[in-house]
């Protein structure tokens, strides 16, 4: 079906045009994009990429303010990994349907979802029917508590699980949590993986995970992981905050994609991962929210907002263009992911697009603005977003999500149930 969205302006590629375009999508791409004048519903309103997230984890929003004032491993063992043994079926449905309003109502068309030990393939299942574009895994561990780990047979037989519930626009990636919660098992199954097979996991994230023995003698989880073939361009690494000698030309050499977490970060005490210096070295980065229990929101934009102040720091307040940054939640992204007509505004592109529409003031202020892409990153998203497309299909329109199943029970309900079924996992009778 033929659609035309005539937009006063167009942020593409690190670059913003301020003038009428009209963009035409049929059969979920974009045909055209002319320069026209006209009146209509969108004439006030900013057309941009959809923007991707690469490293989120779906199952987590129903926790959000569950798990506060701890550092990685403690927020994990005495916190998330209770939650997250506790979900149900219907208790995860919930979960995601709450993170894809959100990422929907931020400008989000893309992402990478980490997945649980269990029930992902529900997850697939409400990825597919939403409409998102996704990457999605379920989270494979053999070592940690029995609630969240699973012997090597029984991971295996839920990966096909999850692999044959994928289709659409969504596709399988794997996906072990970390280097302590995976034995050589796992690690030697995951590397005869071809090239082209997409794998993700968390890498060099705390000072306490650095510390470990396993990792001590292996010179650094990068060269640990490369010790286990697990390294290269099908490889998305999360935070990698801790680099170690060579590390960084170990990313850069295989073409590995780090993708940035600066809250949970911060939120996590982990550290502050030195974006300028990585890129110096010619390795990919991207961006992700993470999970809402270590960041309470789900906004790529608000994210790019925190990484460029961060590198002003880490590095100048010039080291990193605002194009960069976009790029790192569009086009970037989208080739890290392995989707490669997807995060630009052109003819024979995906129709992933976002519409969003600044106050009168702040076009004002626009117009005089010395980085107009920074200025646009640093708007709130959630409250100018209008309308969010993916490959032509409307998920989203001033506040309302055509695509999403109806809960399965309410959001206050699933969070009470998964509280007390924590606890009951935890065998504790004080506050989890």
């Amino acid at each position: 079906m033929k659609q035309k969205y005539d937009v006063a302006g167009i942020m593409d590629d690190g670059f913003l045009r301020l003038e009428a375009f009209s963009i035409e999508v049929d059969n979920g791409s974009i045909t055209s994009i002319t320069g026209e004048t006209r009146d209509g519903k969108w004439n006030n309103c900013i057309a941009v990429p959809g923007l991707i997230q690469s490293h989120i984890h779906l199952g987590q929003t129903l926790f959000r303010g569950m798990a506060e004032g701890r550092s990685l491993l403690p927020w994990l063992f005495d916190r998330i990994w209770h939650l997250e043994g506790a979900h149900s079926r219907n208790t995860l449905a919930v979960s995601v349907i709450q993170s894809l309003g959100e990422l929907f109502a931020s400008g989000c068309t893309g992402l990478l979802d980490m997945g649980i030990l269990r029930h992902s393939e529900i997850t697939v299942d409400i990825l597919r029917s939403s409409g998102v574009r996704a990457l999605a895994g379920n989270a494979l561990m053999d070592i940690g508590p029995e609630y969240t780990t699973e012997n090597l047979s029984w991971l295996k037989e839920e990966t096909n699980r999850v692999r044959n519930a994928c289709g659409d626009l969504v596709d399988y990636i794997y996906a072990p949590r970390f280097a302590l919660s995976c034995s050589d098992d796992i690690w030697s199954w995951l590397s005869d993986l071809p090239a082209g097979v997409k794998r993700t996991t968390h890498a060099a994230e705390t000072s306490d995970e650095m510390n470990h023995p396993s990792i001590m003698e292996a010179g650094g989880n990068i060269h640990y992981l490369q010790n286990r073939g697990f390294i290269g361009p099908d490889t998305i690494l999360a935070h990698c905050v801790h680099l170690l000698e060579g590390e960084q030309e170990i990313l850069s050499k295989s073409n590995t994609t780090v993708a940035h977490c600066p809250w949970a970060n911060l939120k996590l005490g982990s550290g502050i991962a030195n974006i300028p210096d990585l890129v110096e070295s010619h390795i990919r980065v991207t961006l992700g929210s993470d999970g809402a229990a270590c960041n309470n929101r789900l906004d790529a934009a608000g994210d790019a907002r925190l990484a460029m102040g961060i590198a002003s720091v880490t590095g100048s307040p010039s080291s990193l263009p605002s194009d960069f940054w976009f790029r790192s939640i569009t086009s970037s992204a989208a080739n890290a992911l392995g989707w490669d007509n997807v995060g630009t505004l052109a003819p024979g592109y995906a129709a992933d697009l976002v519409l969003i529409e600044p106050s009168a003031e702040e076009w004002e202020e626009l117009t005089l603005a010395e980085d107009p892409v920074r200025y646009l990153l640093e708007l709130d998203w959630p409250s100018r977003v209008r309308l969010t497309i993916i490959d032509g299909r409307i998920v989203y329109q001033d506040g309302f999500f055509p695509t999403l199943p109806k809960l399965p029970m309410g959001i206050g309900k699933a969070r009470r149930e998964v509280h007390q079924k924590a606890f009951q996992i935890s065998g504790k009778s004080a506050s989890l």
